[in-house]
């Protein structure tokens, strides 16, 4: 009985507590029960590190060889040093062959290789005795890049050359002196249409049109008329 009476009770308090947290409920820390903090334990075998061989088991020098994907222009470059750049490669082929280096992407493995890549980052480790690479040609690459090349200053003309210049040298075109014959003949055909009444008389209709006012064009027409003699 005594097992019954205490659930009872256990119950009872519960029922009297809300059985909801309000939203600005806050929960004393100080009741919370000590805990040591958690820490992962440490590994019982180290991570494995990457073993470089030595230096003098390294090769030194590295056997290069460029091919271009289309043609037959292979360039080999014997003892190359583990820091040659890419761009040194580029820069030597376009050298041997008066092209463009930028207009040459250097492949390794039909992947592309950026230009400040040495061949110690970009060949395996240890260095191969051999690499071989293969060239990209883009449009253009047959022309020599001409940005270093200063372009060739223009001469200079003196005042008295400039002068000395014959008066006809740049004779005028032919819509210019089609233009220049056609004046004469403009100015006689607006002669003869100021002289002819049906001008006038055009210009009669068209300002009383306008102006709606039939003697403000007959004054009109007859100052125009006056000015024109």
């Amino acid at each position: 009985m005594s097992e019954t009476m205490f659930a009872k009770a256990l119950m009872s308090g519960l029922e009297k507590r809300p059985s909801r947290l309000s939203s600005d409920h806050v929960s004393d820390p100080r009741k919370y029960p000590a805990q040591a903090p958690y820490t992962l334990p440490k590994p019982v075998h180290p991570f494995p590190r990457r073993q470089r061989p030595a230096a003098g088991g390294q090769s030194q020098t590295v056997n290069v060889t460029l091919k271009p994907l289309k043609g037959s222009d292979q360039l080999d470059l014997p003892s190359q040093s583990p820091n040659t750049t890419v761009l040194d490669l580029k820069s030597q082929y376009a050298e041997k062959f008066s092209l463009d280096k930028t207009k040459i992407k250097v492949l390794l493995n039909k992947r592309p290789c950026t230009d400040l890549k040495t061949l110690k980052d970009i060949l395996p480790d240890p260095l191969p005795a051999q690499a071989d690479f293969s060239l990209m040609l883009l449009a253009g690459a047959s022309t020599p890049s001409t940005a270093s090349t200063p372009a060739p200053a223009s001469p200079v003309v003196k005042p008295e050359e400039s002068q000395k210049l014959p008066p006809d040298s740049a004779p005028l075109s032919e819509h210019a002196q089609a233009e220049a014959e056609a004046l004469p003949h403009a100015h006689d055909t607006a002669t003869q249409m100021l002289q002819s009444d049906e001008f006038w008389a055009d210009l009669k209709d068209f300002l009383v049109q306008r102006l709606r006012d039939e003697d403000q064009g007959e004054r009109l027409i007859r100052l125009f008329r006056g000015a024109s003699t």
